[in-house]
């Protein structure tokens, strides 16, 4: 019996040396993948343990560049358990520093995220953050408790769902105006497509953002709906958005207060919203507004109400 149990220990000695293994030729066939779209991933070492029931890749001083953004994490931990290769942990205590240009984004520990392949070959991201801060040239933005899910489902869409505890956005959604409670679900269309040196490409001709539902609070005003977001051949954002609000004026007070649309647009969609308002007190049901962005035009209800900027600029 004593045999029996020095050989299995023996065996799965060498098993486990030989998926140690296999995790490091997966590492580096990720590096290759990554680095023929132009993004570039380095780091100084790395360390591995975790012996006997993890498979652990410590890469220390790890570097991550697309053009002009770049990546920096002191360490990132890679785990893998040995008996289910199919589920990769990644996992880090320390702020990660993300630069582009004028604008800097910290995220800070602890991160984790989950990469798994359940039954039906169907790829699966979670990831769970602490806080991330945004940093430009005038204001601190943050999102507290960020969780963000994917889920391939095999018809080339990307499901995907995304919920926060408090969004804090300067200058509006600040103090008592802080957006709360978000969770937004919805899918990437064709995503398989997606070449992520020429995203606009597939905007405006293969896929684009659906948002099958969402909500979110700010202040005393809850607002929930859905929406689809895309961008024509000229750069332009095209998108259709239906809601529902109970106070959505509010809103617009908000961005009238720190100057973002002029008294005019205010009084319009003042006008508006309690046209619905009214008619919507009167059969008993919630106001529901639809939003429209084309040509460059933002509109409430089919009434020009705003310029949107072209993403060319």
């Amino acid at each position: 019996m004593f045999i029996i149990f020095i050989i299995l220990i023996i065996l799965y000695f060498i098993w486990y040396l030989r998926i140690s293994h296999v995790t490091e030729e997966k590492l580096i066939i990720l590096k290759n993948d990554l680095n023929q779209n132009n993004i570039i991933l380095t780091w100084e070492n790395s360390e591995k343990f975790g012996f006997p029931y993890r498979v652990v890749n410590k890469l220390n001083s790890v570097k991550i560049k697309l053009y002009n953004t770049e990546v920096f994490i002191e360490n990132l931990d890679i785990i893998y358990q040995p008996w289910n290769i199919k589920h990769v942990i990644l996992k880090s205590s320390e702020i990660i520093n993300i630069l582009n240009q004028n604008n800097k984004i910290i995220i800070h520990p602890d991160i984790i995220a989950s990469i798994r392949i359940n039954k039906l070959n169907e790829k699966i991201l979670a990831i769970n953050l602490n806080e991330i801060s945004i940093l430009d040239n005038q204001y601190t933005h943050k999102i507290n408790k960020p969780e963000i899910y994917f889920r391939d489902n095999n018809k080339n869409n990307l499901l995907y769902s995304i919920k926060i505890k408090e969004l804090l956005y300067q200058p509006f959604f600040i103090e008592n105006n802080v957006i709360t409670n978000t969770d937004i679900n919805g899918s990437l269309a064709n995503y398989k497509n997606i070449n992520i040196n020429n995203y606009y490409t597939w905007l405006s001709n293969e896929g684009g953002i659906d948002i099958d539902n969402f909500k979110f609070n700010i202040n005393k005003t809850f607002i929930n709906g859905n929406a689809f977001i895309g961008i024509d051949e000229n750069k332009d954002i095209q998108s259709s958005i239906s809601l529902e609000a109970n106070n959505l004026y509010e809103l617009f007070l908000i961005f009238r207060n720190k100057n973002f649309i002029n008294e005019n647009t205010l009084e319009t969609s003042k006008f508006i919203i309690k046209a619905i308002e009214i008619a919507s007190k009167a059969s008993n049901k919630i106001p529901k507004f639809s939003i429209n962005i084309q040509n460059g035009n933002l509109s409430l209800m089919g009434v020009k109400l705003l310029n949107v900027k072209n993403l060319k600029y």
